[in-house]
C-alpha cells in the first residue's frame, strides 16, 4: 500500500484548490504549519467509486483527532486551532468489507482549503447579520489583520526558539572545541614526558 504525505506552507488567507487521484485502500496527508488561535476551514468532494468510502480525519500537532468523517462522498469543516504547529488533513479511501480488491479501484478527490480571512463566507455573514457592503469591507479588513498578526505572533516564537536553538548548540560546541583542545595538549605533554623518560633509560640524552 503507498503512502503518501504533502507538504503545503500556510500563508497569510490561503486559498487553494486541487484535485488529486485517491487509490482503494490508501490515504493521503495535507500538513498545515499553523499559529495558535488561527482560523481554518475546507471542503471537498470525490467522484463516485465502486465499494469504496472516503474517511477524512484531522488531527492537531499533538495528536488528537479534532474533526473526522467517515464514509462520504463529500464535506465541510471549519475549525479554529487550539495550539501552534502542524495540522494534518487525511483522506483514507476505504473499501466496503468484503468487496473485491483491485489496483485499479480509485477516486478522484477535489479538495479547496481556506485559511485567515478566507476561511470565512462573508456574503453568508453580510445576510445573517444585515451587514452593509461597506461593514462587509471592515470585517474582511479586520480578520485579515487578526490573520496576518497571528502569523507574525507565530514566527516570531519560532525565530526566537530558533535562535535560542542555535545559541544553544554554538555554547555546547564551543565547550566540545574547548575541551578538545585540552586533551590533544595534555595528551603532547605526557608523550613529550614519556618521549624523555624513553631516552634517559637509554642514555641518548
Amino acid at each position: 500500500m503507498m503512502r503518501t504525505t504533502v507538504l503545503l506552507v500556510a500563508v497569510v488567507c490561503l486559498a487553494e484548490g486541487f484535485t488529486f487521484t485517491l487509490p482503494a485502500r490508501d490515504y493521503k496527508c495535507f500538513h498545515e504549519e499553523l499559529p495558535h488561535d488561527y482560523e481554518f476551514s475546507g471542503k471537498w468532494s470525490a467522484t463516485s467509486g465502486y465499494t469504496q468510502f472516503i474517511d477524512v480525519r484531522i488531527t492537531n500537532p499533538q495528536g488528537t483527532v479534532i474533526h473526522e468523517l467517515k464514509g462520504k462522498d463529500g464535506g465541510d469543516y471549519a475549525l479554529t486551532t487550539t495550539s501552534a504547529g502542524d495540522h494534518t488533513i487525511c483522506f483514507y479511501n476505504r473499501m466496503i468489507q468484503g468487496s473485491v480488491y483491485s489496483p485499479t479501484l480509485s477516486r478522484d478527490i477535489t479538495f479547496d482549503l481556506f485559511e485567515g480571512a478566507k476561511s470565512h463566507d462573508y456574503e453568508q455573514i453580510a445576510k445573517v447579520e444585515h451587514l452593509k457592503p461597506i461593514e462587509v469591507n471592515l470585517r474582511m479588513m479586520e480578520d485579515t489583520v487578526r490573520a496576518i498578526h497571528a502569523e507574525y505572533q507565530y514566527f516570531k516564537e519560532r525565530e526566537h526558539d530558533m535562535r535560542d536553538t542555535s545559541e544553544s548548540t554554538n555554547s555546547r560546541a564551543m565547550w566540545i572545541t574547548i575541551t578538545s583542545m585540552t586533551s590533544f595538549f595534555l595528551f603532547g605533554l605526557w608523550q613529550v614526558s614519556h618521549m624523555k623518560k624513553y631516552f634517559r633509560e637509554k642514555k641518548l640524552i
